[in-house]
């Protein structure tokens, strides 16, 4: 069956980049033609107004709020610098997943038109969030007789209920789906509320594979010298440094980590090349040679557990607790999320038993494998 992905803009997020890899993946281990959409969101405003609202709003972000965000009247990154701090990203994505063409969000009715796909899976990672509805929900396929399957559907604090009008567009575009599966288990009563219909309780596509799918990727890059705490920080601040210092005093190992050192903001004496994101390659070869992870992202923690390390996840409320919450109860791991660094003695008291982690993850990887296999047939 010739299939299409459609997930989020690839970028330059790890996490996000390789669900959508390890999704590719198993859907050509089961025999389909694959394909993921190489969709990107445009760098602009749609509109005068809308710039408007967008810069009060940084106005107020940076000066009212002390955030990071530039105060410039137009703070898109330009496509030169893009694919300059992105290289070394997107080379693992040409490598490594089969893409379409480019295309935006607002195009992707010219990718059904030209690939025309037996079938969509729409997924994973958040893409119930506002900012991609209706495309999520396939609003763009036209054609009749073909299969559509939403694969570990997920949202952060808001989603597509939060669009004026879109509960009941959603629910009528729900309807031609053949299979609907979700990452939080929170996500199984709202599918039934919001859409009417009944949703699998899945795992993230990261985790259908085997740690060996991914140390392939990295061979001959391992760390021969010692072993380290891997800090993979998305939002960094006092307190998070704080846990990450404390633990690599606990465990005697030195710091290690894999992000671009310097967040892109479009101002003067910005330094492009310190905001350069590193290999994805690297990113799992410092969490594979890692003693013991500190992170507050999501896939960071779904890593962790994959490669069986010791870890502490921070919580991070900015991106959603509640896809962090339905992880870690799926694995009875709650107590290793903290929100500082007076809970972190806590941690160190007993270490994950990782027999019993893998045989729950086994259990969970049969359903969420046959979810895929008999939604496609």
């Amino acid at each position: 069956m010739r299939i299409g992905i459609l997930t989020l803009p690839l970028e330059t997020n790890y996490g996000g980049i390789l669900q959508a890899y390890a999704l590719q993946k198993v859907l050509r281990d089961m025999g389909h033609d694959v394909m993921t959409i190489d969709r990107h969101n445009r760098r602009s405003y749609p509109s005068f107004s809308a710039h408007v609202v967008g810069y009060m709003g940084r106005l107020y972000q940076h000066f009212c709020k002390g955030k990071d965000v530039s105060v410039r009247w137009n703070p898109f990154i330009s496509d030169a610098d893009y694919q300059y701090i992105s290289r070394y990203t997107r080379s693992f994505l040409d490598g490594n997943v089969n893409l379409t063409d480019t295309v935006f969000s607002d195009q992707l009715e010219a990718i059904d038109k030209k690939y025309q796909f037996d079938a969509y899976v729409v997924g994973s990672d958040q893409v119930w969030l506002p900012s991609y509805y209706p495309s999520s929900f396939l609003s763009f396929v036209k054609r009749d007789n073909v299969k559509k399957v939403f694969y570990a559907a997920s949202c952060g604090r808001i989603s597509f209920i939060d669009r004026k009008g879109a509960i009941e567009t959603c629910k009528s575009f729900a309807e031609g789906f053949d299979g609907i599966s979700v990452r939080e288990d929170t996500l199984v009563p709202f599918a039934e509320k919001y859409l009417g219909r009944t949703a699998t309780h899945v795992l993230d596509p990261t985790f259908l594979l085997s740690p060996s799918e991914y140390t392939k990727l990295v061979e001959g890059r391992g760390n021969d010298k010692d072993s380290v705490v891997f800090k993979y920080i998305l939002d960094s601040t006092p307190e998070k440094d704080a846990i990450v210092n404390a633990v690599s005093n606990k465990t005697g190992h030195r710091i290690a980590s894999t992000n671009a050192p310097q967040k892109y903001i479009k101002r003067k004496g910005i330094d492009i090349d310190k905001c350069v994101f590193p290999p994805v390659e690297e990113w799992l070869s410092n969490l594979n040679d890692a003693s013991f992870v500190v992170t507050d992202s999501f896939h960071g923690t779904v890593f962790s557990i994959l490669f069986n390390k010791q870890f502490v996840v921070i919580g991070n409320k900015n991106r959603g607790l509640g896809r962090f919450k339905s992880l870690l109860k799926m694995f009875g791991l709650e107590d290793r999320m903290i929100a500082n660094v007076s809970e972190l003695d806590k941690v160190f008291q007993s270490e994950i038993d990782y027999d019993r982690i893998n045989r729950i993850l086994e259990e969970k990887r049969a359903v969420s494998l046959s979810f895929l296999s008999d939604s496609l047939r």
